[in-house]
């Protein structure tokens, strides 16, 4: 069953939704079609070529939700955040926290592709502590009884607080 999923994976036969508060007013929808450079693991591929061309990496947007908020963050003083799903068609790493910190709307939480000055506005004003990205759901056909198999997962308490936010 497991190499059956990891060929499903492979073959991008997986539909992944994520949810994401981002900084600033993300586009109503978007189609991220931005190759990425691999992230190598410094014990893991130690030996691997350093010089391998960047990955095709795509992913769909769709902003669910706007809201400005009367607290500074950074040389602003108002914050704004949007709510988006994502749907990564590839599977790179990081690929959704680098293909938003390339839209210039990095997620918030995001300490290595995203905003220190709007990061420490959310740990201060809104008590977010961690990345405001929520793994949502995984479709795809069971493969051994061929029926479509939807996984959620429930929002956890940070989260559903942070959607609070939103109107």
């Amino acid at each position: 069953i497991a190499k059956l999923m990891s060929i499903a994976f492979a073959e991008n036969t997986i539909n992944k939704t994520y949810l994401a508060v981002v900084r600033g007013f993300a586009p109503k929808s978007a189609y991220i079609d931005y190759p990425l450079s691999r992230l190598l693991d410094k014990l893991a591929d130690k030996d691997r070529n350093k010089t391998l061309d960047p990955q095709v990496a795509q992913t769909e947007l769709t902003c669910l939700n706007q809201v400005e908020l009367p607290f500074p963050s950074g040389r602003y003083d108002k914050s704004r955040y949007s709510l988006v799903e994502l749907n990564p068609k590839t599977g790179r790493k990081h690929q959704l926290r680098r293909h938003l910190a390339h839209l210039r709307h990095p997620i918030i939480g995001d300490t290595n592709h995203g905003d220190g000055k709007q990061n420490q506005a959310a740990r201060e004003f809104l008590n977010l502590n961690r990345l405001a990205l929520h793994a949502k759901s995984l479709e795809f056909i069971h493969p051994v009884s061929s029926e479509k198999t939807i996984i959620t997962a429930p929002l956890d308490e940070t989260f559903s607080n942070l959607l609070n936010i939103f109107p």
